[in-house]
């Protein structure tokens, strides 16, 4: 049996939609939307694969996705190790999570509505 879960009572630390090339590709779609959250709330049961890449930055990045049946779960990044990044989509009711920005608006597909009231980058965030 797989399965995720996110414990804790405070909200992501951010969530938005990320419409970089990789995460077009990884998604299957114009853009991925995510969550941030601290690694520790984060309990995976089952066996998982990994993908790793380089980011555009140079940060060795990594995707994890179960293994039975493709899913991608969450992505985790060289650069803050006590974070990771979950894929809304994952999650049993990714209706009441609320993005409030998108990111690499620069690589943004034209078909892909996005509401008007997000902030916008049009790359990475800086820190």
């Amino acid at each position: 049996m797989w399965r995720h879960y996110v414990h804790g009572s405070e909200a992501p630390l951010w969530v938005g939609h990320y419409q970089c090339n990789n995460c077009q590709k990884f998604s299957g779609a114009p853009h991925a939307t995510n969550m941030v959250v601290d690694r520790a709330s984060l309990d995976v049961k089952g066996s998982m694969n990994i993908y790793e890449y380089s980011a555009d930055r140079g940060n060795q990045m990594k995707r994890h996705f179960f293994r039975k049946c493709g899913s991608p779960i969450y992505g985790e990044s060289s650069c803050n190790e006590v974070l990771v990044v979950i894929r809304v989509g994952s999650l049993d009711e990714p209706r009441n999570v609320t993005p409030s920005t998108a990111i690499y608006t620069n690589s943004a597909v034209h078909l892909n509505y996005m509401e008007s009231d997000l902030i916008t980058f049009s790359g990475m965030i800086k820190r």
